[in-house]
């Protein structure tokens, strides 16, 4: 700025006060710029001009005002002042106009002069350049010097870019993200304000743990300063980051000056990620055991997992899953396999299931805090007694589910809907054994070396369609046996039939067969099916061949019928010492009946037919009828005794 600029710019200050003296209000024009201090400036020569480099000018708050266009003249009015463009050279100038504010070293804030020109004068390879040629010649390199490092000291202390660091903590569900204001220099910057926004679904949390909005203020520290958020949904989030930094601003004039504007505020794009507050729990299971004898409790291995994109179980929540048990499934209806619909929930699995005949027998319950874990399960019934097999046998099938509406009211949120298993899923099913019953009783429980033995054995307990089950691969149940077996024991002491009783028989199964006391007369096959069968009378056996059972020797004759079981029948077996399937057999043979021949009487010979008399009456006194009746009678009792003398004669003859 010229001398006599200066002598008017006074000039102007004056009336500039004695205006506001008397009250006059400045117009838009009015000056409000005056002389700036000692020391806050340099003053060279450039031909015949008195010129002036550092500060030019003092605003009406004190802040000292700068030259930003070399070679036009100037006044002290102006028309206000904005903001002059965000940018690093910018915030530099405004950071050193500030920071250097109550200086009075005339080299330093020639050097600011020196930076504001180098950095924002339209004209700095013309007017400026003669200029800075000019300060060189009487000041020498030291505001160059100077202005180096001021620019340095900027380059450390202007923030210029913020960035954001940002984890995850909990899945995709919470985290942390850290803001940093750095220098031009890279280097972090302590004391300044920030501030952190959310967009998306998620907030901040604050020192409680709860929720505390979108937006989270700080101060940059010498520590990074943490800061937990947490999901409220599933999408898309973007964390902004704003902070201060120095503002310059243009006073506009004849010529525009620079001045320092305050603190500015700038945002920007931090970071970027997905986030996902609820999950899909879900469970797999394996059934304890594939078989299951009636009578024994029924136990399923259950595992905790998730299912779907981004799923993942919050870090300690407790779920509880529910098991629903269905007994007494025929073999035939493993087609009946039916997986839950999308979106379905747990009533209408349930409905559905129930519509297609079958209710739930047992329940199951265990609860998880986390993925991967396995607990096995023992059934209850409905008055949570535990729950035992049944004795009529059946498949027997799980469905295991996380139910929503069940959960605690903490992990309820968490939970993205019901989750469900299939129902007759071939790792949660398992074959229940049918428990067998067998009745029988001999025809003779007392005989006769010879005679003919036979038992009735009525069975009950099968499964109605036994033997007509080939077995399913898929599920791992194998085919029925199709046959039971009739055993028929004999036990005695064959060289002293008074000796017999030692050896009856005891206990539930047979001996081993030993050829002197223990005896295997004979095994032959049934169908393994309910109903009557009879053993022995020459009845045929389960393969058409008739059975013929007889007492060859005193003794005792025991039958058991036995099945050695299969996947859907438990083995069973009649006892080895049931009465009631027990003959003893003495050493009185059978006397086979005799046939008495029949002697052929010689033909007699037709006599000729007698002519047909006219009926008359029988005698009315009836006493001859009498008396040949009774001859007659006394002459059959007198051949049947003679009949039996014969015969008995004959015997002892025989003998």
């Amino acid at each position: 700025m010229t001398a006599p600029s200066r002598r008017l710019a006074a000039v102007v200050a004056l009336l500039a006060a004695i205006a506001m003296t008397l009250g006059i209000a400045p117009t838009a024009s009015a000056v409000s710029l005056a002389h700036p201090p000692n020391g806050t400036y340099l003053v060279y020569k450039l031909g015949t001009k008195t010129l002036y480099l550092g500060a030019i000018a003092i605003a009406g708050d004190g802040r000292l005002v700068y030259c930003v266009e070399a070679g036009k003249d100037s006044d002290y009015s102006h028309n206000g002042e904005q903001a002059i463009g965000d940018g690093g050279a910018v915030r530099k100038l405004a950071w050193l106009a500030d920071r250097y504010q109550g200086s009075r070293d005339a080299v330093t804030h020639a050097a600011i002069g020196f930076l504001v020109h180098r950095e924002l004068d339209a004209d700095a390879g013309g007017a400026w350049t003669a200029r800075r040629d000019a300060v060189r010649r009487q000041h020498g390199d030291a505001p160059e010097t100077r202005a180096a490092q001021l620019w340095e000291e900027a380059n450390a202390n202007v923030p210029v870019k913020a960035k954001v660091d940002a984890d995850m903590t909990d899945g995709i569900r919470a985290g942390w993200a850290d803001a940093r204001v750095a220098a031009a220099s890279g280097a972090a910057l302590a004391g300044v304000s920030y501030t952190l926004r959310i967009q998306g679904p998620a907030e901040f949390v604050g020192d409680d743990g709860a929720l505390a909005g979108k937006r989270v203020d700080g101060v940059t520290g010498a520590e990074t300063k943490r800061h937990a958020w947490r999901a409220t949904g599933e999408g898309e989030v973007q964390v902004f980051a704003s902070y201060d930094h120095p503002q310059a601003n243009r006073v506009d004039s004849a010529q525009d000056f620079l001045t320092f504007g305050g603190q500015g505020r700038h945002e920007e794009k931090g970071v970027s990620f997905r986030v996902r507050k609820e999950f899909n729990p879900a469970v797999t299971t394996v059934a304890s055991a594939k078989i299951v004898d009636a009578g024994q409790p029924v136990m399923d291995r259950v595992t905790s997992t998730v299912t779907g994109e981004d799923s993942h179980w919050p870090a300690g929540l407790e779920l509880t899953a529910h098991g629903y048990y269905f007994d007494s499934i025929p073999a035939s209806r493993l087609v009946d396999r039916m997986q839950p619909k999308k979106g379905e929930t747990v009533e209408e699995f349930l409905a559905r299931i129930e519509r297609r005949g079958y209710t739930p027998a047992a329940w199951g319950e265990t609860t998880f805090t986390g993925p991967g874990q396995t607990n096995e399960v023992t059934a209850h019934a409905e008055d949570g007694a535990e729950y035992t097999a049944p004795g009529r046998g059946g498949i027997g099938t799980w469905v295991w589910v996380f139910d929503q509406s069940r959960q605690s009211d903490e992990a309820r949120p968490y939970v993205a809907g019901d989750s469900l298993s299939a129902f007759l899923d071939q790792t949660e099913t398992n074959s229940n054994r049918a428990k067998v019953e067998v009745e029988s009783s001999v025809t003779e429980h007392t005989a006769h070396v010879g005679s003919h033995l036979s038992d009735t054995i009525t069975v009950g307990g099968f499964p109605d369609d036994h033997g007509l089950f080939a077995g399913d691969e898929t599920y791992g149940i194998g085919a029925d046996e199709p046959f039971a077996q009739v055993s028929v024991w004999w036990a005695g002491d064959p060289s002293n039939p008074s000796n017999d009783a030692a050896y009856k028989p005891s206990g539930a199964e047979p001996p081993a067969a030993d050829d002197a006391n223990h005896r295997l007369v004979g095994t032959w096959e049934y169908p393994a099916v309910n109903g009557v069968i009879r053993v022995g009378g020459g009845v045929a056996d389960a393969h058409g061949t008739p059975v013929e059972i007889v007492a060859e020797s005193h003794g005792w004759y025991v039958f058991v019928w036995s099945f050695k079981g299969d996947d859907r029948v438990m083995p069973a077996s009649s006892r080895y010492d049931d009465q009631w399937e027990m003959t003893y057999v003495d050493d009185e043979p059978d006397e086979p009946e005799e046939e008495e021949e029949e002697e052929e009487e010689p033909e007699e010979p037709e006599e000729p037919e007698e002519p047909e008399e006219p009926d008359e009456p029988l005698p009315a006194t009836g006493t001859d009828v009498a008396v040949a009746v009774g001859s007659s009678a006394a002459l059959i009792v007198a051949g049947g005794v003679m009949i039996v003398v014969v015969r008995r004669r004959r015997e002892l003859q025989d003998a």
